[in-house]
């Protein structure tokens, strides 16, 4: 019998925990429910559009996979690495495994902060939430056994920290995807602008929205939009300029009539920044 695949060690005893009442199964024995039979049983549902989280554990060591609409996105381990089935399978072969079905937004949100790196919030819950809402927070916040699901400030499922709890968020949108966000922003902007000229519109909008959002004064010009072209100070960080690109966009789009949805931007739609831009409903 051929040597079990090492796993990379663990200094996490579990990853994020996710909501307990959509569970499908929950510490079952691969001894009494074998990994052969736990991937036939994998392959009928992701032929049935199975969107979920599948995990297992052996005694430090952990394994997740994700699965959005019968596609599965991957598996993980600690601080995001990668991790084929087969591996899984051989690194844990008496593991503990837990199947849990989420919506598919709650899957991508999942898969999307992988290897995000937990950020403990100063105070106490529910201290956070009215900057968690005014950031337009997207990602995960956990509070020891408790893990809710944000997009754009709101939470979409899972279970809030109890009064007085630390808490820990797991965002995507940090200083260390700076540049990914930025030049995804950009894009978007500039393929809008060719179809509509957003100049005017932003111009009048943003000194509106300067006071909530003092980047976007346009004679300071922190962040600066001109013939759909996009610039941003380096001074100016993540969490200020991302909020405030998308209160932007909004009202500008609001301001001349459009939709979204309606310009030929739709394809982006598949990329991870769409949706920790917090437009994922627009």
């Amino acid at each position: 019998m051929p040597e079990p695949t090492p796993l990379p060690s663990q200094t996490l005893n579990r990853p994020v925990p996710v909501p307990a009442d959509a569970a499908v199964y929950t510490g079952i024995s691969t001894d009494h429910y074998p990994w052969t039979e736990v991937t036939a049983d994998l392959a009928v549902r992701q032929s049935q559009e199975f969107s979920g989280v599948f995990d297992a554990w052996q005694g430090a060591r952990w394994a997740r996979f994700v699965w959005t609409r019968g596609a599965l996105l991957g598996g993980f381990t600690r601080a995001g690495q990668t991790l084929s089935w087969a591996t899984a399978a051989q690194g844990l072969p008496r593991a503990s495994i837990s199947l849990t079905e989420l919506s598919p937004t709650l899957s991508d949100l999942l898969w999307s902060t992988r290897d995000a790196q937990g950020r403990a919030l100063p105070g106490a819950w529910p201290d956070h939430r009215p900057a968690l809402e005014r950031e337009r927070f997207h990602g995960l916040l956990v509070s020891g056994p408790h893990c809710s699901f944000w997009s754009s400030g709101r939470v979409l499922g899972g279970t809030l920290p109890l009064a007085g709890a630390t808490c820990e968020v797991y965002s995507q949108n940090t200083e260390a995807n700076r540049e990914a966000l930025l030049a995804f922003w950009q894009e978007l902007l500039g393929r809008i602008h060719r179809t509509v000229n957003l100049d005017a519109g932003w111009r009048q909008v943003t000194i509106r929205l300067a006071e909530q959002h003092p980047c976007l004064d346009p004679f300071a010009q922190d962040v600066h939009l001109s013939g759909g072209v996009l610039s941003v100070d380096d001074e100016v960080p993540v969490s200020e300029f991302r909020p405030a690109l998308l209160a932007g966009l909004e009202a500008t789009l609001a301001r001349l009539g459009q939709r979204l949805i309606d310009l030929p931007v739709t394809d982006l739609r598949d990329r991870p920044e769409w949706m920790a831009a917090g437009l994922e409903s627009r």
